[in-house]
């Protein structure tokens, strides 16, 4: 099939789900309660947790607070059925979610705060998670005095950890575990990466052994990036624009 450019397609990538036909799907009535509907929507709040937790924070609520408002917040969106209100055609998921959380915050958290911290929740937190929500919050930068280009950077790497997150079910165990947790550290960047000739003797492999499995490791991790901005946007929108301005958020 000949690529559309623009599309998921121009770049070899291609899916059917998207964050928009999950909630489609539960707005058409499939099985949420026990249903693949139900478990990739539950994936969906825990993958979209940390930025709204940190918008919530920018709003001046305490850790414990912020905790609680956001599992609130899921809770309402899961047993409320708030995705019935997404339409996809309205473009990107992300301005849908930040709307959501906004309108809880207006009309409902007041009456909801009472519950239990995760009380009527589809899913719960683990500990690890609620503490990296809160040090990824703690580590944003102060020049980030609007709270929606910050919700917008924490967006940006809540993908860049699904993509990741992806890519490491590739390596599931011995050594491909090995190789993709040292070669990881390319692919996220940083300020002191490891030295390749390093690497290599860990793995025991030739340099240019390792740097073949880096660059395919990197065109995938591409490819699996491209699939998680596209699934976020809506059927006019362009994945490569998407991209660009995903990647000057990240640079920020």
């Amino acid at each position: 099939m000949k690529p559309t450019p623009g599309t998921l397609r121009d770049g070899g990538a291609a899916f059917n789900t998207t964050h928009w036909s999950v909630l489609s799907a539960c707005r058409d009535g499939e099985d949420v309660a026990t249903g693949a509907s139900h478990a990739a929507l539950t994936r969906l709040c825990r993958d979209y947790w940390p930025p709204l937790y940190s918008f919530v924070r920018r709003r001046g609520y305490a850790p414990a607070d912020a905790q609680d408002l956001v599992q609130g917040f899921f809770a309402y969106f899961l047993t409320n059925k708030g995705y019935l209100h997404a339409e996809r055609s309205r473009g990107k998921f992300r301005s849908f979610l930040l709307a959501s959380m906004k309108h809880y915050l207006a009309n409902v958290w007041d009456r909801e705060h009472a519950k239990k911290r995760g009380g009527d929740c589809e899913f719960v937190l683990l500990d690890t998670e609620i503490e990296a929500a809160e040090a990824n919050h703690a580590c944003e930068p102060v020049t980030f005095s609007d709270e929606e280009q910050a919700y917008q950077q924490r967006w940006a790497r809540a993908l860049v950890g699904c993509a990741l997150a992806h890519l490491a079910e590739e390596f599931p165990e011995g050594a491909k575990t090995r190789l993709f947790n040292e070669l990881k550290p390319f692919l996220c960047g940083g300020a002191e990466l490891p030295n390749q000739v390093d690497v290599a003797a860990r793995l025991e492999m030739p340099v240019g052994t390792l740097r073949s499995h880096l660059l395919r490791l990197r065109l995938r991790y591409a490819e699996l990036l491209r699939e998680e901005v596209a699934r976020t946007i809506g059927p006019a929108d362009d994945v490569d624009e998407e991209l660009r301005h995903f990647r000057q958020i990240l640079i920020g």
